[in-house]
């Protein structure tokens, strides 16, 4: 019994013995370079590997992270990948193999390659890894194969410079310096060693900027397309983090390596200026000569103020968009072709009239730049003169003074009608901070009026075009209408009255809408809507000398005639005139009604035959004969509210015309 038990107990051992000798031996030639390019799909890659330095170094060496329980992690993957090939069931794509830094960096590799320093990467190129491993670079944590690619274009583990130029050419934060120069690239300078052109020891000395001769050094920008994303995923909900950067490099980047080209658009490395492009950008030279202007059109750079981008600026226009019209002149242009633009450039787009507009905004904000130019200097000389304050009041309000100044002269130099709302709100800021500046120095100060809209501002994005509408005068349904009291008095929003639902701005409200507020309210008189009427009515919308109606001068109000027995105005008002006078008084009116009717028609004649005669002398009305002509159509009365005068005044200007007819 003793004898079978040994036999078993040798027997299994052996089978385990065989077992462990066949398994280290599957791992050991599944290792082999010869094995991993049995697949169809790895001779390119090992044929790179071959031709590359790491030609001698074993595949799993590198692919594997070191220790056997990576090693059989790694095994174990590869027998999944085989088991998901042939039976045709693939749950993951993974077009590239992520090298880990420990592979790198394991014992007998380049465990000591980050305490060499600065090496020749290539001629005239200087290359530190320690800063590039051991520090972020622009917030991001590199890996080996960040900068050292898998696979690019046939060699294996090569430096890819297109990585390097992404991360040192594109566009930074102002204020950053990443792509200077000397981080790679040495001044020339002689030794003994070499022989220079030019001696660059001057030009070290003065720490000048490479590009100021130089000029730049990059053609492309580095952008990502966001249909790009669409070529790995597929998910829906990854594509819109389009938008995250630091999320996106992240997930690429540190936590797994994805090639930079794979997302971003190339950067080349070399000089402008050696190319047909021999005309070198602005930018070379200056370091933004349209700051104010970029600034106020895309709504950044404000202190203390929350962005507010100018609309045209999101709905993806440029400065062209505007700046279409160019000098035109037979003269020398010192500066060539500049582009410009004009209030014509507005009415291209959206219709004529528009221009109008864009004179309001520099008349509303033309008289608050005015009124802080003088604020800035009064502050100014107070807090220079003032000896009675603490250093630390002092030093408080220093900051206030210079971020107005700031804000103050982006407006001024950038023009508001880059973006009007934004420039309103950087002059208020600019205001507050002098104002708080001034009554820290003297609590009894007066200050200049600077209010937005009386008690509030208009409650949407509609500010952005129509600043300052509130103080226009308009007219609307035959009356002046302004928009002030009804803005920030009533609290009327703009879409109560307008909408863009058939045509931008088109009213959505009739005549009904008004006179029902309107005329409910005791404590608001006529006149304050109905000018127009009110003056012809009175005498007084031409001239003082002019007389006012009889009934005006017996204290007959509006609402005497105009109200109705159930307490609603009217149009008709036949009936009161019945009331106070007789039967007939209604013939009377129709005949006023009739005579006008007939003057207005032969004064419209006349012009028009002055139109039509080839604007001969003398036929034309005058700005102020116009104006009573316009008037008198627009009171719509037709002469019941001053039949007199009216007929006076029209007989005038018919006189006027026939005297002037050859």
């Amino acid at each position: 019994m003793r004898h079978t038990i040994t036999r078993y107990t040798i027997l299994v051992l052996g089978i385990l013995l065989a077992v462990t000798i066949l398994l280290i031996g599957s791992i050991e030639v599944t290792s082999t370079p010869k094995f991993c390019s049995t697949c169809h799909y790895m001779e390119p890659y090992v044929n790179a590997w071959k031709e590359s330095t790491h030609s001698d170094v074993t595949c799993t060496d590198c692919h594997f992270p070191p220790g056997i329980k990576s090693k059989l992690r790694g095994k174990f993957t590869a027998i999944s990948m085989v088991a998901n090939y042939m039976t045709g069931i693939y749950k993951k794509s993974k077009p590239w193999a992520e090298i880990s830094d420990e592979s790198c960096l394991r014992s007998g590799c380049h465990v000591k390659r980050l305490l060499k320093g600065k090496v020749n990467f290539k001629e005239g190129i200087i290359f530190d890894h320690s800063p590039h491993l051991t520090k972020l670079r622009r917030g991001k944590k590199l890996r080996c194969t960040s900068c050292h690619s898998q696979i690019v274009q046939g060699v294996h583990i090569s430096v890819t410079e297109t990585t390097c130029f992404l991360c040192h050419f594109k566009e930074v934060k102002a204020g950053d310096k990443i792509n200077d120069c000397t981080w790679c690239h040495d001044a020339p300078v002689p030794n003994s060693k070499n022989t220079i052109t030019y001696d660059h020891t001057y030009i070290l000395e003065q720490q000048m900027d490479c590009k100021k001769c130089h000029g730049k050094m990059q053609i492309g920008d580095g952008a990502v397309p966001e249909e790009r994303c669409e070529g790995c995923h597929a998910d829906l909900t990854l594509i819109t983090q389009y938008g995250d950067s630091e999320l996106i490099h992240k997930a690429h980047v540190t936590d797994h390596k994805v090639e930079c080209q794979n997302c971003h658009l190339s950067i080349q490395h070399k000089s402008v200026s050696k190319t047909n492009n021999i005309i070198p950008e602005c930018g070379s030279c200056h370091e933004n000569p349209h700051f104010a202007q970029l600034s106020l059109f895309t709504g950044t750079g404000g202190k203390d103020i929350p962005d507010h981008p100018n609309p045209m600026f999101n709905n993806g226009l440029n400065c062209q968009a505007c700046h279409i019209f160019h000098n035109t002149t037979n003269d020398f242009a010192e500066l060539g072709d500049v582009y410009r633009a004009s209030a014509q450039s507005c009415d291209i787009c959206h219709g004529e009239g528009y221009n109008l507009i864009l004179n309001q905004w520099k008349d509303l904000l033309g008289d608050k730049i005015q009124i802080l130019d003088s604020l800035y200097h009064r502050t100014e000389n107070m807090l220079n003169k003032e000896t009675g304050l603490s250093q630390k009041v002092e030093a408080s309000l220093t900051p206030l003074l210079d971020d107005a100044r700031y804000n103050f002269q982006l407006v001024k130099v950038g023009n508001i009608v880059h973006n009007v709302e934004y420039s309103d709100e950087l002059l208020l800021k600019a205001y507050n901070n002098l104002s708080e500046v001034i009554r820290t120095i003297a609590p009894d100060a007066t200050m200049p009026d600077f209010s937005l809209y009386g008690n509030g501002t208009i409650p949407n994005e509609c500010n952005n075009c129509h600043y300052g509408i509130e103080d226009a005068k308009v007219r609307v349904f035959n009356v002046d209408f302004l928009h002030k009291p009804h803005v920030n008095e009533a609290g009327l929003f703009c879409f109560d009255c307008h909408s863009n639902k058939k045509q931008h701005g088109e009213l959505i409200i009739d005549e009904t809408r008004c006179t029902g507020c309107h005329h409910s309210m005791e404590e608001v008189p006529c006149k304050k809507c109905h000018t127009t009427q009110y003056g012809l009515y009175s005498g007084t919308l031409f001239s003082a000398k002019d007389a006012a109606d009889v009934m005006f001068e017996e204290e007959v109000s509006c609402k005497d005639c105009h109200q109705n027995e159930d307490g609603d105005i009217t149009r008709d008002v036949v009936e009161n005139c019945i009331n106070c006078h007789d039967e007939e008084y209604e013939s009377t009116l129709e005949e006023w009604q009739a005579t006008i009717t007939d003057l207005l028609t032969e004064i419209k004649a006349l012009r028009k035959a002055s139109s039509a005669g080839g604007n001969i002398s003398g036929m034309k009305l005058g700005d102020a004969d116009l104006n009573i002509y316009q008037s008198i159509i627009g009171d719509g009365s037709k002469g019941v509210h001053n039949y007199e005068l009216i007929v006076e005044k029209l007989s005038e200007l018919k006189a006027e015309l026939q005297s002037a007819k050859p």
